[in-house]
């Protein structure tokens, strides 16, 4: 598990209960590891090692991650979508998220590609480097 329920709370992207942070966390963690090609999944990187590494960037990039997961987590509890089967369905009609409203005729437009990871996660994950797909000539 990338995050755990108190982690989440440390976030404050959201009060929901921690019921609720167990049904999405593992769709989240999903939705998370197609998009970053399975960074931390994959056993080449290791999120708790990055977390407590004294280069700062990779401190960072790690905040970054498990930030970009209570994102989507967030989003899966606010609006139901929590698979890539839910956001091309086309069944959310209307989304609330705090105080901003959207009305559409699906999640295409707040969603990427065909993830369940909303547009803010996304540009987390870009900043940090999760989501280049070239070759790494270190």
């Amino acid at each position: 598990m990338y995050l755990t329920y108190d982690e989440f709370k440390d976030l404050k992207l959201s009060d929901t209960s921690e019921e609720n942070f167990k049904e999405a966390i593992s769709k989240a963690e999903i939705q998370i590891d197609m998009v970053t090609n399975y960074f931390y999944a994959d056993g080449l990187h290791d999120l708790q090692n990055d977390l407590s590494s004294p280069k700062k960037y990779l401190n960072m990039r790690a905040k970054a991650f498990k930030k970009a997961l209570g994102i989507i987590i967030c989003y899966a509890i606010e609006t139901g979508v929590s698979s890539s089967n839910d956001a091309i369905s086309g069944n959310v009609k209307s989304i609330s998220i705090g105080r901003t409203h959207l009305d559409t005729a699906g999640t295409a437009s707040i969603t990427y590609g065909k993830s369940a990871v909303p547009n803010e996660a996304i540009a987390l994950l870009i900043r940090w480097g999760f989501m280049y797909k070239g070759v790494d000539c270190r």
